[in-house]
């Protein structure tokens, strides 16, 4: 060793012996101090346990700034010190030489063990992690009750989504994607366990009329989910949702590391929560573990019934009677026998305020798609945006959805942008099947399929399935789809108590359904399958007897319900 280096090493170990240790203890604690409090500044109630972490990370850092500030500091003044040439006595020696590293090693363990980033303790070390992983991001956007038709990017010429719009440019656009049933407990379950409601476990089957029916239950416990099966390989999970269906309790939370349900059991809102808050807890989420790679989704509520957003303007609201409230049960109960004009102008009202919602959710998924790129995440995230069923405006005589099967119900926005280097075509435009985003995002993260299915949508315009089955309604008897690109057919397996009924539209010819062409004897064939397909959803549903038999909501969730136009008043 240099001469020069080990003689102020030397005179170190001598100042260490009297004032240094101290000075170096105290510089340590200070540092660690300074950087958690530094750390706190983005302390953030919404996820506690990672606003936490983040703080022991900051003060970990600040502790080995102290330290070699200290150190360095010491280095120099002992150059100005003179000392003798005798040597501290071994056993003095050791004594400060054992607690420098000690003090010294200390926070580097802390680091490397708890708060480093893939630290041993932190929870992005679980199983199938890879240093360097090099897997996209995962984020799934849903956002509830989205009508296709209110997009510029499928034709809309209104300017109520400049951000969508402006995504769609970067994304696969599918033009013809089908949800799995009309409403978002049948249709989320079928997205995350790969199987159709029927087979997820959410449906029973009864011996009296009409036999099949919903469960509001908890998700099985026998059925793979999408977050469990991203979770065990390696993915940082969380959930930032909120609507009613998709609680903690009801099996939501599994495979998630952070899950919060804005207005459920995890949140303190006594409904749901508007856009704007799952865009910040999202980005403040994407802030506190930005790194690769994680599974983030995000279920933005609006714009699902109540209509009412909350910047609607003024003048645009005072157009209508102020106790106006767009909901079923409203229409159902107040307006069933008003005057022909006030049923209008009211079908008017809820349009108007559905569009306003549509507007105001666009404006924060645009924000938190600026907050990826402001990240550098958004290059190499596999990002989609869907919903999980559309909405009836009148279009067949009802509002909201869960009621019916038809094209405005069933049909979705679906755009997806692929990571850098994958290779897609801008527009797909023959029928898909919504549900396959979850083998979609397991495709991409290198994991296997769901429950037995490996089904993923095509990137490419013509390779697609023939056809897509939905199924599970919410309100009255059961009703179940096969949707082609050239027909629709609709089957009312117990419509009538003696007598089976179908519905079959021209997709064509027809895309508002209002021709039924199931006298003139077409598309049989699909009659004939959906007809088969209904009854091996039948035998699932009985053989899994539903998520939650006799499962019944708690009075705090019949309230949200009720408020959401779930249960009539």
């Amino acid at each position: 060793m240099d001469y020069p280096i080990r003689r102020s090493l030397a005179a170190w170990s001598r100042v260490a012996s009297g004032t240094a240790l101290p000075s170096l203890a105290c510089a340590g604690l200070a540092g660690f101090v300074l950087g958690f409090l530094f750390g706190l500044r983005d302390w953030f109630r919404a996820w506690p346990s990672l606003s936490a972490l983040e703080a022991l990370r900051a003060g970990a850092l600040g502790w080995l700034v102290g330290i070699g500030a200290c150190l360095v500091v010491g280095l120099m003044r002992s150059r100005h010190h003179t000392h003798t040439d005798v040597p501290l006595p071994r056993k003095r020696r050791r004594l400060p030489v054992a607690a420098l590293a000690l003090l010294g090693l200390a926070p580097v363990s802390l680091w490397l063990f708890g708060a480093a980033p893939r630290g041993a303790l932190h929870r992005s070390s679980a199983l199938g992690r890879r240093p360097g992983d090099g897997r996209p991001n995962l984020i799934l956007i849903t956002i509830d009750a989205l009508r296709p038709d209110r997009l510029g990017a499928y034709g809309n010429p209104r300017g109520l989504t400049p951000n969508l719009d402006a995504f769609a440019t970067e994304a696969t656009r599918y033009q013809a994607a089908y949800a799995p049933s009309s409403w978002t407990l049948a249709s989320l379950s079928a997205l995350f366990t790969g199987l159709p409601p029927s087979s997820s476990g959410l449906m029973g089957l009864s011996s009296s009329y009409p036999r099949r029916s919903p469960y509001y239950g908890r998700l099985p416990e026998n059925r793979v989910l999408l977050s469990e099966r991203l979770q065990r390989a390696g993915y940082a999970t969380a959930a930032d949702v909120t609507n009613v269906f998709l609680e903690s309790n009801l099996g939501w939370r599994r495979g998630f590391d952070d899950f919060r349900n804005e207005g459920g059991v995890d949140g303190d809102l006594a409904v749901f929560a508007h856009a704007q808050t799952l865009t910040e807890h999202s980005s403040h989420w994407l802030r506190l573990n930005w790194h690769q790679p994680f599974f983030l989704w995000i279920h933005y509520l609006d714009p699902h019934c109540p209509y009412d957003s909350p910047d609607t303007p003024k003048a645009l609201r005072a157009r209508y009677p102020a106790g106006w409230v767009g909901r079923r049960d409203y229409w159902n109960s107040r307006m069933a026998h008003a005057p022909a004009d006030t049923r209008a102008l009211y079908q008017q009202f809820c349009r108007e305020m559905y569009d306003q919602e549509v507007r105001y959710v666009d404006h924060w998924v645009g924000r938190l798609l600026a907050e990826l790129k402001a990240a550098g995440l958004y290059e190499h995230s596999l990002i989609v945006i869907t919903a999980d069923h559309g909405e009836e405006l009148f279009d067949h005589g009802g509002i909201d959805h869960g009621h019916s099967m038809h094209e405005e119900v069933l049909r979705v926005p679906l755009l997806v942008k692929w990571p850098a280097g994958v290779a897609a075509d801008a527009r797909v435009t023959q029928v898909v099947a919504s549900a396959d985003v979850g083998g979609t995002l397991l495709e991409m993260a290198q994991a296997p399929g769901l429950n037995g299915r490996e089904a993923a949508l095509p990137r490419r315009e013509g390779a697609s399935r023939s056809s897509v089955y939905s199924e599970g309604v919410l309100y009255g008897p059961e009703q179940t789809v096969l949707t082609t690109d050239t027909y629709r057919v609709i089957y009312h397996p117990y419509g009538r108590p003696t007598e089976a009924r179908f519905e079959v539209y021209d997709r064509q010819n027809d895309p508002r359904e209002h021709h039924n062409l199931a006298g003139t004897g077409a598309a049989s064939d699909l009659r004939y399958r959906l007809k088969r397909l209904t009854e091996v959803a039948d035998a699932e549903a009985e053989a899994t007897g539903g998520g939650s038999p006799g499962y019944r909501p708690s009075k705090d969730e019949e309230h949200r319900l009720r408020s959401l136009g779930y249960l009539g008043k």
